[in-house]
C-alpha cells in the first residue's frame, strides 16, 4: 500500500500521441484514400468504355451482316458516317449499356460489279462517342448484274 502524499509517477515522454502527429496521420489518409477514389472512378469509367466499345462493335459487325444478306440489286448508294441519313442509320437501345448510334455508307466506285460498304457504331453516352466506336468495310461485287446478282 501506497502512503496518501507520495508523489505521482512522472509522466514519460513518448506516453501518447501529440496533436500534431494525428493531425499529420490523418492528412496522410487522406491523401490515400484519395488516390484509392481516383483509381475506383477510372476503372468505373474504363468498365463503361470497354462496354459500350464491345456493343458498338456487335451493332457493327451485325449491320454489316444484314448489308452483306442484301440482294447486290438492292443496295443503296449513299450514306454518310458523320451524318444520321434516313434509310442509312439507326439508333439501337442496348441493355444495361445504352444507345448505340450505327452509320453506313454505301459506295459505287464507278463499276457497276463492285459496292464498297463501311458501317460504323457508337456509343452516345458523354465523352464516349470516339472511345466506343467501331468501323468495319467490305465489298460487295457482281460479276452478272444483267442475270440479277443474289
Amino acid at each position: 500500500m501506497q502512503p496518501q502524499n507520495s508523489p505521482s509517477p512522472a509522466p514519460r515522454p513518448d506516453a501518447g500521441f501529440t496533436l500534431i502527429e494525428t493531425l499529420v496521420a490523418i492528412v496522410i489518409l487522406v491523401f490515400g484514400l484519395m488516390a484509392v477514389t481516383n483509381l475506383m472512378v477510372i476503372g468505373a469509367t474504363s468498365n463503361n468504355v470497354a462496354n459500350q466499345s464491345s456493343a458498338a462493335t456487335t451493332q457493327a459487325s451485325q449491320t454489316l451482316e444484314d448489308l452483306k444478306r442484301t440482294s447486290y440489286t438492292a443496295l443503296t448508294v449513299g450514306g454518310s458516317l458523320t451524318a444520321d441519313l434516313p434509310g442509312f442509320s439507326r439508333n439501337d437501345v442496348v441493355p444495361g449499356v445504352g444507345v448505340i448510334n450505327t452509320r453506313w455508307i454505301v459506295v459505287d466506285p464507278g463499276d457497276p460489279q463492285v459496292r464498297f460498304i463501311t458501317v460504323q457504331s457508337e456509343g452516345t453516352a458523354l465523352l464516349m462517342r470516339a472511345r466506343s466506336r467501331a468501323t468495319f468495310s467490305t465489298f460487295r461485287s457482281c460479276t452478272a448484274v444483267n442475270q440479277g446478282c443474289p
